[in-house]
């Protein structure tokens, strides 16, 4: 396996690199310092693996295909622009792993065309848009004893006002699909009312 698509895999999963011996040669606290000022160091468990199947490659290239030029770092609208290929975006993710850690336009550029989505890592089906059932889905937010992240107290206090019901949680669950996979409450909330359970 290549060494770079070996480090993408290794990110991904947040494991240490440098167990096998490949891309963090460095010791202690500066190998653990050096992991942390990649961009891949900082997203590990967010990229998507190199090895990851080519439908969710396809669809990031073709998320890539839509986006404004203005939006993209030189070399990946160099990408976009010239017959680009899943395997092209993959290999640029893979290398764009190893940069420096920085804000800017090629932070969001990995963020948006490298990373998994929190609907790649729901344990079930997300519930439809067109779904009937986003009024009973709701209803979970309004039982007794139940605690709520601040995302979902906010969703809930829509609720009563919503027309039609469930209007305001289906909103939360369009948006938070779509961005980017984080383990965090985001992501739990997604999966507990955002995936169809009926």
């Amino acid at each position: 396996m290549d060494r770079s698509y070996r480090l993408l895999s290794l990110l991904a999963f947040g494991t240490a690199a440098a167990a096998g011996g490949g891309y963090f040669l460095m010791g202690g606290e500066a190998k653990e310092d050096h992991k942390i000022k990649t961009i891949g160091g900082r997203l590990r468990e967010s990229l998507m693996l190199a090895s990851e199947g080519s439908s969710k490659w396809e669809a990031r290239k073709d998320s890539l295909s839509k986006a404004s030029d203005e939006s993209l770092v030189d070399d990946l609208k160099d990408i976009k622009n010239n017959s680009p290929t899943y395997q092209k975006l993959r290999d640029w993710c893979i290398a764009n792993a190893e940069s420096p850690f920085e804000e800017g336009k090629r932070l969001l550029n990995v963020k948006a065309y490298c990373t998994y989505m929190v609907k790649d890592k729901l344990s079930k089906e997300a519930r439809s848009e067109d779904d009937y059932n986003w009024e009973n889905a709701s209803l979970q937010l309004q039982l007794p004893n139940v605690i709520l992240s601040s995302a979902m107290m906010k969703v809930k206090s829509k609720l009563d006002s919503d027309s039609p019901k469930g209007e305001a949680l289906k909103v939360w669950c369009k948006e938070i699909l779509d961005s980017m996979y984080e383990n965090d409450s985001n992501f739990k909330d997604a999966d507990s009312y955002c995936t169809d359970n009926d």
